[in-house]
């Protein structure tokens, strides 16, 4: 079964590098994390966000998504999450739109990084 879950999450990611954006685990944003370039985009409520986000992560709301997007940086690399990876995905189609390219679209959102006991920021 995990191998048939690894060739899932293969299948769509390359699927998403023809539309500019990749899907990635939460091992591979743990990872990123040690390079200053990354920059992670929370797209969950304040109240979630609250509650526990990545360290260093920035909280943009996607019912807000038209008042930030413009300020998501082309010079870095960005992750964007959510809760699980619904609203994420939205907030990755609406920038796709606006011309961004090379995101990071992180599965499983903090539930993942839950399940994974990465450190939790508060």
């Amino acid at each position: 079964m995990k191998t048939l879950a690894s060739l899932v999450v293969f299948l769509a990611a390359s699927l998403g590098l023809a539309q500019g954006f990749k899907i990635v685990t939460v091992d591979d944003l743990n990872r990123a994390l040690s390079n200053p370039k990354t920059f992670v985009i929370d797209v969950r409520t304040p109240q979630e966000y609250a509650e526990g986000h990545v360290p260093g992560a920035v909280n943009w709301p996607l019912q807000q998504i038209e008042s930030w997007w413009s300020k998501v940086p082309k010079d870095r690399v960005v992750y964007i999450k959510c809760n699980t990876q619904n609203r994420s995905r939205v907030a990755v189609q609406y920038l796709l739109s606006k011309g961004y390219r090379d995101l990071n679209l992180v599965t499983g959102g903090i539930q993942a990084w839950y399940a994974r006991g990465f450190r939790v920021a508060r």
